[in-house]
């Protein structure tokens, strides 16, 4: 910035060089602390109406009258323009302030705005099969939360991508977790979605210092619940046959823990993603909504009974699928009055029977690998997490052992 940032407008004509033309051209001259520079604002004048004093046309014409208003809306433009390179401690000086009036100086990229299209592409991957809608929409809600946090932070709707600090990262975490009452996990999502369009401001040069160097985000370990065999066979023995949305409710839950599907899968899951081998045996071949990853999962007679129960629904015949599975929503709501019904303190979900499935196989010394083979988890690390391995399995696991050398007498 200049030590004197003030400036002054001066409107002034000029001859035309040409011959033939009477009317002058009107310019204006930005004069900051000595410099100046001279603009042509495309404008002519009767040299006779020019009122070199007052700076405007003393002419009645309608000419006249709108050259006046439109030296008026330049003087009004150039204040803006001087107000916010002062206000932003930017450099004052006239070609600047000449470059800003003519839309030549680029506008600094922002920080929604490139959120915003940087989900588009997030929207492609989403409609071509690489990312599942439910996190597309998490992304589309994470910038909506930065737009909340700008306004109630800054009383902006966005800001230059630029000036991003870290300080307005941790501002915004805690937002997340104060004002959304995010959980952990949930809250690391959303940052690393942030530090994601961060890193793609980078590569094209918007930004050139990353606000989020040195900071690391860790995720939490979530207890995984499952349900135990005793704990499904209560669930089993309820009666609903007065109650058909709890019964199809607990028939899909069911089916849900002896094959490992998600709400998801269990929702798109039709009559030709099962097959049927040469010896009789059903399986069920489908790839996962979330990742694409193919599962293939033999029918155990528990979900095959349940798949022949509703063959006939209305639903079931009509889209072609195997169970008319309702809502997500509704879904989880229903299984609480279940769990109440089976004297179940677990918090039920539809999550929790995918859990249920990967430790029921485990107890039953299913090997890992072909637990992730049928929950189609393309890294064995993933399957590891949600099966986990319970004391009975390692009882069991022991029992050789313990035939062997239990009899064996030690001499004192």
């Amino acid at each position: 910035m200049t030590n004197n940032p003030y400036f002054t407008l001066t409107f002034f004509t000029r001859k035309p060089r040409s011959e033939g033309y009477t009317d002058h051209k009107v310019y204006v001259r930005i004069s900051v602390a000595g410099q100046q520079t001279d603009l042509a604002i495309g404008r002519s004048v009767n040299p006779e109406n020019w009122d070199q004093k007052r700076k405007l046309s003393k002419g009645r014409s309608r000419r006249d009258l709108e050259l006046n208003k439109y030296l008026d809306e330049i003087r009004a433009r150039f204040c803006e323009i001087h107000t916010n390179l002062v206000r932003e401690k930017k450099l004052v000086n006239p070609i600047v302030m000449r470059d800003l009036f003519l839309g030549k100086v680029e506008k600094p990229k922002m920080l929604c705005e490139i959120f915003t299209e940087s989900n588009v592409k997030r929207k492609e991957e989403m409609e071509r099969g690489d990312m599942v809608n439910a996190t597309y929409l998490r992304w589309e809600r994470c910038v909506t939360y930065l737009g909340e946090f700008l306004r109630l932070t800054m009383n902006v709707d966005d800001i230059p991508v630029r000036d991003v600090t870290a300080g307005m990262i941790d501002d915004f975490e805690h937002f997340l977790r104060v004002s959304k009452n995010c959980a952990n996990n949930t809250a690391v999502k959303y940052l690393r979605y942030l530090k994601n369009t961060i890193q793609y401001a980078i590569a094209h040069k918007w930004i050139t210092e990353d606000p989020f160097i040195g900071r690391k985000f860790h995720r939490t370990q979530a207890k995984r619940q499952f349900l135990t065999e005793a704990e499904i066979m209560e669930i089993l023995k309820l009666d609903f046959s007065m109650m058909p949305r709890l019964e199809l409710v607990r028939d899909t839950f069911v089916f849900c823990c002896f094959t490992g599907l998600a709400f998801c899968d269990i929702k798109s899951l039709q009559w030709s993603d099962i097959e049927k081998d040469r010896d009789g045996n059903m399986w069920i071949r489908k790839s996962r909504e979330k990742t694409g990853e193919l599962s293939i999962i033999p029918m155990l007679e528990v979900p095959r009974q349940i798949a022949d129960k509703y063959v006939n629904h209305p639903v079931a015949i009509s889209t072609g699928v195997v169970l008319p599975v309702c809502s997500n929503q509704k879904m989880n709501a229903y299984l609480k009055e279940i769990a109440d019904l089976a004297k179940i303190t677990k918090p039920l979900t539809t999550h929790i029977a995918r859990h249920t499935f990967a430790s029921l196989s485990l107890n039953n010394h299913v090997p890992l690998e072909s637990i992730q083979k049928m929950l189609g988890h393309s890294d064995i690390k993933t399957t590891q997490i949600y099966a986990k391995i319970q004391d009975q399995t390692v009882y069991e696991d022991m029992q050789t052992m313990r035939n062997r050398f239990d009899r064996l007498n030690i001499n004192r």
